[in-house]
């Protein structure tokens, strides 16, 4: 029987509205600085960017965007309320958020990446993202390394097995193989001019990223780095691309990816297709699009067999389900709130809380500061 959605409620942490005219004039003129000086982009416009429920606590932790530094919370789904895990964003300018990149590891602390609003233009003068290990029962911060000098980090994945962290960076654009147990993190490679929003891991370890055929191509294939061989293998396939139906350049990068316990891996893509890898090939399968409008965030697999995800932008935003045994996509309905109808804008990231409960984070809203969206299901 399909899923059907009970409520939604949106939860604001900061009122904030932008004006048309003040957004189109800043993403068109303003400088990396100009943004973080101005008191309405600088103080007030956050946004959560990515989701973690921790069962150890019962809390939510949220990496937010926040020009002045302040991008780690807690939202607690028991009694819809945050708490700032007083992350000291004085410690760069130019850190302004977390983006993809919260990890918890077996003794239940957390690693986080900080990632920037910044443009090249901060570059020279950039310190560049830190990753970082928090301890929810100590409450203290321990900072590790910066992965590459001056980037800063879009999203990370953890080899829970071989203790070993990946990332992406931006603006440089590289991969980089951060090792735990010696605190040693390294580049692997650059990787063109592509969207820094995710990664992926197979079931042998193999890390997986987009990367860019510029010379004369244009393609965005995918590659696989070996951790045992220590070696990428640069690969001549592509994710399903339908960019030219959703007029979006570069529509089949990775926007998100789930393993599941079975050990088969799902990407979903910047243009909304949910795919299936499978590294022996290397063999690709697409599924389909479960929505018109672009972006597929949050992948989760329930524990009735189901895989839950996040789609849709511009208000035009969903959740829905994909069965791997009929593969038959499901429409739960759309991100509104139901008390209000508040809309989400972009879900850019989902967790889950339990079967019937999810964590949205929207963000990047052009109007106002973004919201988390709970979604509760019918029993």
């Amino acid at each position: 029987m399909a899923k059907k959605i009970a409520r939604i409620t949106a939860h604001r942490l900061k009122e904030c509205e932008i004006s048309m005219e003040k957004w189109a004039h800043f993403t068109k003129w303003k400088t990396s600085d100009e943004w973080i000086d101005d008191p309405v982009f600088g103080k007030e416009w956050v946004g959560p960017t990515c989701v973690l429920y921790n069962p150890n606590d019962g809390l939510v932790y949220v990496g937010m965007t926040s020009l002045a530094g302040d991008v780690f919370y807690t939202f607690d789904p028991r009694t819809d309320t945050w708490a700032s895990l007083n992350y000291p964003g004085s410690r760069d300018r130019y850190g302004s958020k977390i983006h993809q990149c919260l990890e918890l590891d077996a003794q239940g602390r957390l690693y986080g990446g900080i990632a920037t609003l910044g443009d090249v233009d901060i570059w020279p003068k950039a310190r560049g993202g830190e990753l970082f290990r928090y301890d929810p029962k100590t409450r203290e911060y321990e900072f590790l390394c910066i992965p590459i000098a001056h980037d800063y980090l879009q999203a990370t994945i953890m080899d829970r097995k071989r203790g070993i962290i990946y990332g992406d960076t931006f603006p440089g654009r590289k991969l980089f193989r951060y090792d735990i147990a010696t605190n040693q993190a390294r580049e692997l490679t650059m990787l063109g001019n592509i969207a820094m929003e995710n990664l992926a891991m197979d079931a042998d370890g193999g890390v997986w990223h987009t990367y860019e055929m510029m010379q004369w191509a244009g393609r965005h294939p995918l590659l696989r780095y070996d951790p045992d061989r220590d070696e990428i293998d640069f690969l001549n396939v592509d994710l399903p691309d339908v960019g030219s139906v959703i007029r979006r350049a570069g529509a089949n990068q990775i926007d998100s990816s789930l393993l599941t316990k079975d050990g088969r891996l799902y990407i979903g893509t910047s243009a909304g297709v949910l795919a299936q890898v499978d590294h022996r090939g290397p063999k690709i399968t697409y599924l389909g699009k479960p929505f018109p409008a672009p972006r597929l965030k949050g992948l989760i697999e329930g524990e009735d067999g189901l895989i839950y995800g996040a789609c849709g932008a511009e208000y035009n935003t969903h959740m829905f389900t994909y069965d791997p045994g009929s593969r038959v996509f499901t429409i739960l309905g759309p991100l509104v709130d139901s008390r209000d109808g508040t809309r989400c804008w972009l879900a850019h990231h989902m967790c889950k809380v339990d079967e019937r409960t999810f964590i949205v984070a929207e963000c990047d809203n052009h109007a106002r500061a973004s919201f988390l969206f709970k979604v509760e299901l019918e029993k």
